[in-house]
């Protein structure tokens, strides 16, 4: 079984919005984690630097909770609380079967992140790997 999955996000300027509503489509196994999912997808906002992007499930954030927040200055994304990254990504989905799973990432200027350190490590290469000092 797969799950259809729609990503959307916010524009960050005027000619951001020529290319509205930024939506992606795809698919995963019904087995992949929400952690799993969160962490392949990273790369669908847009990599700006002093940037931070929180994930909502649904089409926009009114109707829920955060579930992770990214930034492409972190090592990794970051769920919030009560966002189990084990949590299947299936069980998400509409009971009914009938449906797709909607995901809308809301963009912030500065990467200070909601959940975690209020200080990312910045000597962290992207992998999450320490950088050897010059």
């Amino acid at each position: 079984m797969t799950v259809k999955v729609i990503l959307t996000r916010d524009s960050v300027c005027m000619g951001d919005d020529c290319h509205a509503p930024h939506q992606q489509e795809c698919t995963f196994d019904s087995a992949t984690t929400l952690g799993d999912f969160v962490t392949r997808i990273a790369g669908y906002p847009l990599r700006m630097r002093g940037a931070r992007w929180v994930m909502f499930l649904g089409w926009n954030h009114a109707g829920g909770s955060p579930i992770a927040e990214i930034s492409p200055e972190w090592a990794g994304p970051r769920f919030m609380d009560g966002a189990d990254p084990l949590l299947l990504l299936a069980s998400l989905a509409p009971a009914d079967g009938d449906g797709d799973l909607s995901f809308f990432f809301r963009y912030h200027s500065g990467s200070v992140p909601l959940a975690g350190s209020p200080d990312p490590d910045p000597t962290a290469d992207r992998d999450g790997t320490a950088r050897r000092p010059d």
